[in-house]
């Protein structure tokens, strides 16, 4: 008995830990303009969704809301009336052909009574169904707005709300619950698992609209709780996608989402539409980000740029707030300041509603640096693209732009044949950021050549050698072995001296050419490995003679004066202290 009792409480404790499926379902958007339009730009209504639909992750969690649970229980009230209804129409129909398939007066009362009977309960559980739909309506009314009062709360204080209570359902209860304050989630997942399958409705109820009987009818028959619709407006190469995202059963829109971008590049466009979507497909509480931007006479020029939307921490009436509000989930965030380097992170903001967001911007570092190649050699420097800047025998030092962070950079020379591949006149350099300030002298030993001719050769040559080593030591083996055997024969007495000497002779001969092959290969690997390793950038080093020619000094003095006992303590816990990461506090640097 104790086992069947522990094995029913884990069933339950189990159960109640995985939660149900959110069905979510998209189907091909419309072209709000009536034209004839190309194949391709047709087959945009087609594959935009689909697109959208492959940004979710499949690991999103939605939180049900109060309107939607009753919009549910609504919904299974309603089909239960209507099957009954559809029972007591059968029932006053069988009492009807009563008269008419009955003879005995005494008979047909009797046949009557008894439908009459089964049509009352029938009756009485319409009634009861209309009476429990009007008590769920009465019981949902306050948490509905308990839902809208939560949601509502966020944007009207600072402070934090209490985290939801306990989030696992006990078989029973110990304590007295809050419904209110419960907590439904389910796990979001895609129409048929596929993020390719649309949901194509009946031209009927297309034709109907999305809150008709019809259209309802067939996206609660396809098990969908959440339907993504879209309309495409086109001008030129542009167009603006409206998408709505529609809970059933009832089909109301939960949130809207739209979006500009080009038809002949569809990915972007999706990726926003979807990272919009994601947090009103989650249905959580807005949350507050708290921006702290170093240094603080910046902060008040400071724009913060969400999603694409711009934010400026100044308001209209002069007034600072470095407060936003948005919805949880996944942001791009661009944090710009005139004079400063821009700082873009992506994070997911969720399982809370109070962020901390510390910037600390860098200031923006502009200069030249001079440099030239180890070898001298006529071509071009190209850097971020664009910039150019060829050395000659009159100007063998090149000018590059700098701004204190790392460059990627090209030494290009003219083709020697049309023959030559597209990689055999340039050359990779990298500019480390400790050597990209301004007035710096560098060297750089970028040797054009085509790289991947230089590797397949090394390969070869390696391959040549070690064939010759692997075929030099069978012989080595070989011969080894018959003078091993032939000098223990000759110390028994029954050897041939002469014999001996010329196996000797052959062994030491054949040892030399398989350790002269094994030297080979040991030198052809190393040139192999340093013919691939010839593929990375060339890194720049500072031109030290250059430098003091110029009369710049590579290493200033500093000075560090060491702090007294008592202050160094002092020094250790404010060090300890700031070194505390409170919740939900993101340092960008």
């Amino acid at each position: 008995m104790k086992k069947f009792l522990l094995t029913l409480i884990l069933s339950c404790l189990t159960f109640s830990l995985f939660a149900d499926n959110w069905t979510l379902g998209i189907m091909e958007f419309s072209f709000k303009q009536k034209q004839n339009r190309g194949e391709s730009t047709a087959k945009a209504a087609q594959v935009l969704p689909q697109l959208i639909v492959e940004q979710f992750s499949s690991e999103n969690i939605r939180t049900i809301p109060q309107k939607e649970r009753l919009d549910r229980r609504l919904k299974e009230l309603q089909t239960e009336r209507i099957s009954l209804f559809l029972q007591l129409s059968k029932e006053y129909k069988t009492r009807d052909s009563l008269v008419l398939s009955t003879n005995s007066p005494r008979k047909l009362e009797k046949e009557i009574r008894k439908q009459m009977e089964k049509i009352r309960d029938i009756e009485i559980k319409i009634n009861d169904n209309l009476d429990e739909a009007k008590k769920e309506i009465d019981a949902a009314a306050p948490k509905i707005d308990h839902d809208e009062a939560a949601h509502a709360d966020i944007k009207n204080k600072n402070d934090k709300k209490a985290l939801p209570g306990f989030p696992l359902k006990l078989p029973f209860s110990f304590f007295k619950h809050n419904e209110e304050d419960e907590i439904i989630t389910e796990n979001v997942v895609l129409y048929k698992g596929d993020s390719t399958a649309l949901f194509a409705p009946s031209e009927k109820s297309s034709e109907a609209g999305f809150t008709s009987w019809d259209f309802e009818q067939e996206v609660t028959g396809a098990k969908i709780n959440g339907l993504i619709t879209g309309e495409i407006t086109c001008y030129g190469d542009y167009c603006s996608v409206t998408t709505n995202l529609r809970i059933y059963p009832g089909g109301q829109i939960f949130g809207t989402v739209q979006e500009v971008g080009l038809l002949t590049d569809l990915m972007p466009l999706a990726d926003s539409i979807a990272r919009n979507l994601d947090s009103k497909i989650a249905n959580a509480l807005p949350i507050m980000i708290d921006f702290d931007i170093s240094p603080k006479e910046i902060a008040k020029d400071t724009k913060i740029m969400i999603d694409g939307i711009v934010f400026s921490l100044t308001k209209t009436d002069g007034s600072f707030d470095n407060k936003i509000i948005k919805d949880s989930g996944i942001h791009h965030i661009n944090i710009e300041a005139p004079g400063y380097e821009n700082l873009t992170f992506t994070y997911s903001f969720t399982d809370d509603n109070m962020f901390f967001v510390h910037a600390n911007l860098v200031p923006k570092v502009h200069g030249t640096a001079h440099i030239k190649l180890k070898k001298y050699r006529d071509g071009i420097f190209h850097t971020y693209g664009l910039n150019q800047a060829p050395v000659t025998k009159e100007e063998p030092s090149a000018k590059l732009d700098v701004n204190g962070k790392s460059v990627l950079g090209v030494f290009a020379v003219p083709k020697q044949s049309d023959d030559d591949s597209d990689s055999s006149n340039i050359a990779f350099f990298r500019i480390p950021e400790n050597q990209a300030f301004d007035g710096a002298y560098l060297l750089v030993n970028a040797k054009p050549f085509d790289r991947a001719a230089n590797i397949d050769k090394r390969r070869r040559w390696m391959y040549t050698a070690y064939t010759a080593l692997i075929c030099s030591l069978p012989f080595t083996f070989y011969y080894k072995g018959e003078f091993t055997a032939e000098n223990f024969a000759n110390s028994q007495g029954r050897g041939d001296y002469d014999r001996l000497r010329n196996l000797q002779n052959r062994s030491n001969i054949c040892a030399g050419i398989s350790a002269a092959c094994g030297v080979w290969t040991a030198i052809e690997l190393v040139r192999y490995l340093w013919a691939a390793d010839r593929v990375l950038p060339a890194k720049t080093k500072i031109d030290k003679k250059s430098m003091k020619e110029a009369n710049m000094v590579l290493k200033p003095k500093i000075e560090i004066v060491e702090p007294e006992p008592a202050e160094a303590e002092k020094t250790d816990d404010s060090e300890k202290k700031d070194s505390v990461i409170q919740n939900n506090e993101i340092v960008v640097n």
